[in-house]
């Protein structure tokens, strides 16, 4: 695997012949230790006898470009459900943040990732954009992940217009600074719960926020459609907090779109190295007589 997509030295043992007049040479179009372009490269290997009858293999040697992606440095701004709370009170899990953080150091393993979560329980978007900068001039991110409103949803009396300009002001305050920024549609309301009312307004909220990100060319990370898919799973015993099942599926939504829209992985990888040889077996060069039957390269 190359790190950066450079062409690589590999070393590799060059066959052997079986049959045919001594000496019989094997030569390599390749030779062990020299260096291999990303992508696949056919080493074909030739036998020639004493009687110069040749007979010749191949194997593929392929290198593959070790996953980069341009950013590292995330910041998370949210509420409980961005700061770790699931389910009935009191109850609090991992944050999806670091389920996120989990998969950008599995796939990304010759980078170093800093992921902070800055979620803060019962937070407005309202409120939100007013420690923003704060924030941004502490922890100095590259991306920040941004998912607010579920409380704005929540609030009687409903101020949905000054929500949706409250993420406005932040996503105009981050990219200010060169900051790229991916917004997220908020969580649905599980039905059956206290804060039924708030159901038909997230819908309507979501919407917004898709508008939103598309007026202001940000990616969406759609966390409603991720959850909404299957309420009853990752709703248990609180209609406004997912479950611990539920907070890693944001954390993946959100790593699905960043890898979407930054991994920089070079382009001609394929599977990893691997050198056959086909059939095991020298095919005979047509414009010359084979080796004896049953010649083999090894």
């Amino acid at each position: 695997m190359s790190p950066d997509g450079a062409a690589v030295p590999l070393t590799f043992t060059v066959p052997t012949a079986v049959g045919g007049q001594l000496p019989v040479p094997v030569t390599c179009s390749k030779q062990p230790g020299s260096t291999f372009p990303l992508g696949s490269t056919i080493v074909t290997c030739t036998a020639v006898d004493a009687l110069a009858r040749q007979a010749s293999c191949n194997f593929a040697v392929t290198v593959t470009a070790a996953p980069r992606i341009s950013k590292t440095k995330f910041l998370a701004m949210g509420d409980s459900i961005t700061e770790g709370r699931c389910g009935p009170k009191p109850n609090t899990c991992p944050p999806w943040t670091v389920r996120f953080d989990e998969l950008l150091r599995a796939r990304y393993t010759q980078q170093a990732f800093v992921v902070t979560n800055r979620g803060i329980s019962g937070e407005k978007a309202t409120t939100g954009v007013d420690r923003l900068l704060g924030e941004l001039l502490t922890y100095n991110p590259e991306v920040l992940l941004l998912m607010e409103g579920t409380n704005d949803m929540t609030a009687e009396p409903l101020n949905e217009t000054a929500a949706l300009a409250a993420l406005e002001g932040m996503i105009d305050i981050a990219r200010g600074r060169g900051i790229t920024v991916f917004l997220a549609t908020i969580a649905p309301v599980a039905p059956g719960g206290p804060n039924s009312v708030a159901i038909s307004r997230v819908v309507a909220f979501n919407i917004k926020i898709r508008e939103l990100a598309s007026r202001k060319a940000v990616p969406l990370v759609d966390v409603f459609g991720a959850l909404n898919a299957d309420v009853p799973r990752y709703y248990v015993g609180d209609d406004l907090h997912p479950t611990g099942e539920g907070l890693r599926l944001i954390g993946e939504t959100f790593y699905a779109a960043i890898r979407t829209a930054l991994d920089n992985t070079p382009t001609g990888s394929a599977p990893s190295f691997a050198p056959t040889f086909g059939g095991h077996g020298l095919q005979p060069v047509p414009a010359r007589p084979g080796l004896k039957p049953g010649t083999s390269v090894q």
